[in-house]
């Protein structure tokens, strides 16, 4: 079977309309006005959590977070009560089943670059470059492994320089990432020897995290005498993305499907929280051990913790050389899992990325120190948690906290519902999730926020553009969706373990009515191939820069 169309994929990671709207409306950004004028624009549903590693793998796999069991950076397990087994996922536990090697074995072959979760590389037919997060920024790890020479340095600065970098490094560091792209990307177009092509950049992301503060004059950290400059940074950036996928555009014809979209929005980092556990233990089902003075010691060394991250220039050096014990120990005290009397216990949150968060039931037979019995008491215990979170107000504002909230059940099947929490909510925007243990609601110190004051949203983008694709619609599409509509795009089989659907409606009419197939190939998730600890360190301090983990 050969493919029908070849298809381009440009993925902004973190991208957000709530940055492009003004600028489209300005008038600055030609390129992505075109694919709207032209094609469909639709805002993209992340994965939940709306985490780059769960995310990028659904987009890969075209399977939701319970069947990849990809929840965060870091490898967790719902069995601990510390949740963290100390190792990083990594592409080993997916590889093989991925829209590359699909398109790869019915076609003339696949470029994928800098995807994020391709680390480690594996053999495909045809060119992937790793993406984000690799063990040297700087290095590109490649399949065939003797691309890697010709594309190294890949990055100006590593993992350590761009932790400390300000705008003028992050600068030189997006110009020189935006030229290797394009100089690349329109060499293998040019050449024509494949027919699925996809990169992706993370200066979008890395950007909203670091910089969300000038470019936000809401912000409780804008200062409105910056400089345009600064101010303009994220903006500034758009446009020179706009313009890169201009130049990449000019090498296709409209035979072509070409595709811009991101894994999650962007937005600010919340300088408010609910404290998950503070507010389960206010209600009766979880129990704290010690009084009420433990509590507030707790409260002084959490701060301690937070506030060492974020400010001590040697935070990285107690990364490298603290024992594991002592680390593992300083996350228990942030995450305050050491101050919860688990046998009195019948639910404690399990955190993930914002504006997502977790609630696990202590469970008997299932957790180490479970209580609440499986069948009946599980159900009643689950649904009284549900019903509270749906009625729970904010103090503050007399508004909701909560803006969504679901059983595991209601987004996760079919997949393994023991690898995702019981009950999973989203709160209301400016309104994060903490561990505070002395107070339900807090306010997040300022100091937090100075190195990375950006956040996820659920909402993305994603444009098409190309033959047989309408023109002016508006719409939605989920990121599981992306995987089968792209393969079906191509005229290719897809996958009946995949979990989206194929989104027909984005195209006219005459092409909408070619037949989608659907073929059985078994989804059996791998495992996960541990990593040397020079490469746990490394990866460590990619994904600490922007705040994924803890330093």
């Amino acid at each position: 079977m050969n493919a029908r169309r070849k298809v381009l994929v440009i993925g902004w990671d973190g991208a957000t309309f709530s940055v492009i709207d003004p600028l489209l409306a300005e008038g600055k950004l030609p390129t992505l006005a075109r694919l709207q004028r032209e094609g469909v624009r639709a805002t993209l549903t992340s994965t939940m959590p709306p985490n780059s590693a769960p995310a990028w793998t659904s987009f890969l796999t075209g399977v939701n977070p319970a069947k990849h069991g990809i929840l965060d950076f870091r490898e967790m397990d719902l069995r601990r009560y510390d949740l963290y087994t100390g190792d990083f996922v990594n592409a080993t536990a997916f590889a093989g089943h991925t829209i590359f090697d699909l398109i790869g074995r019915h076609s003339r072959g696949v470029v994928a670059f800098r995807v994020p979760m391709t680390f480690p590389v594996w053999p495909i037919e045809g060119i992937m470059v790793a993406g984000y997060p690799t063990p040297d920024r700087k290095r590109a790890y490649t399949y065939p492994p003797d691309l890697a020479e010709r594309l190294t340095p890949i990055a100006l600065h590593s993992h350590d320089e761009i932790l400390k970098a300000g705008i003028e490094e992050e600068r030189r560091n997006a110009d020189f990432e935006i030229a290797l792209l394009l100089e690349h990307m329109s060499r293998w177009i040019r050449e024509g020897a494949h027919d699925f092509y996809m990169a992706v950049t993370g200066i979008t992301d890395g950007f909203h995290h670091k910089f969300w503060k000038y470019h936000d004059p809401s912000h409780p950290l804008h200062n409105p005498r910056w400089s345009d400059e600064e101010k303009n940074i994220i903006r500034e950036y758009y446009r020179r993305l706009d313009a890169m996928v201009g130049e990449l555009l000019s090498l296709v014809d409209e035979e072509w499907l070409v595709v811009v979209m991101s894994d999650h929005g962007g937005g600010p980092r919340p300088w408010r929280t609910f404290n998950t556990n503070a507010w389960l233990a206010r209600e009766g089902w979880l129990t704290l051990a010690g009084g009420r003075g433990g509590r507030w010691v707790h409260r002084v060394l959490r701060y301690g913790v937070e506030w060492a991250r974020n400010r001590l220039p040697f935070r990285q050096w107690v990364v490298e050389h603290v024992p594991k014990r002592l680390r593992q120990e300083a996350l228990a005290v942030r995450h305050a899992t050491n101050l919860i009397d688990w046998s009195r216990t019948r639910a404690y949150r399990i955190p993930l990325q914002f504006p997502a968060e977790g609630i696990e039931i202590n469970v008997r037979g299932r957790q180490p120190q479970g209580i609440v019995s499986p069948g009946a008491e599980y159900e009643r215990v689950r649904a009284e948690i549900v019903t509270a979170l749906r009625e729970l107000k904010d103090p503050e504002t007399g508004g909701p906290v909560v803006e969504s909230v679901w059983t595991r059940e209601e987004i996760y099947v079919p997949g393994n519902l023991d690898a995702v929490p019981d009950i999973v909510f989203t709160t209301v925007p400016h309104l994060g999730c903490g561990a505070d243990l002395s107070s339900v609601f807090s306010h997040v110190p300022l100091s937090f926020l100075e190195r990375l004051n950006g956040e996820h949203t659920m909402e993305g983008i994603a444009y098409f553009w190309g033959h047989g694709v309408r023109s002016g619609e508006r719409g939605r599409v989920h990121m599981l969706d992306m995987a089968p509509t792209l393969l079906w795009a191509m005229g290719l089989p897809v996958p009946e373990a995949m979990d989206g659907r194929v989104r027909r409606d984005f195209f006219l009419e005459e092409e909408a009515a070619r037949p989608v197939e659907r073929v059985d190939v078994p989804w059996d998730v791998g495992g996960v191939e541990n990593l040397s600890e020079a490469e746990r360190a490394a990866i460590h301090r990619a994904l600490a820069g922007l705040g994924y983990v803890e330093e």
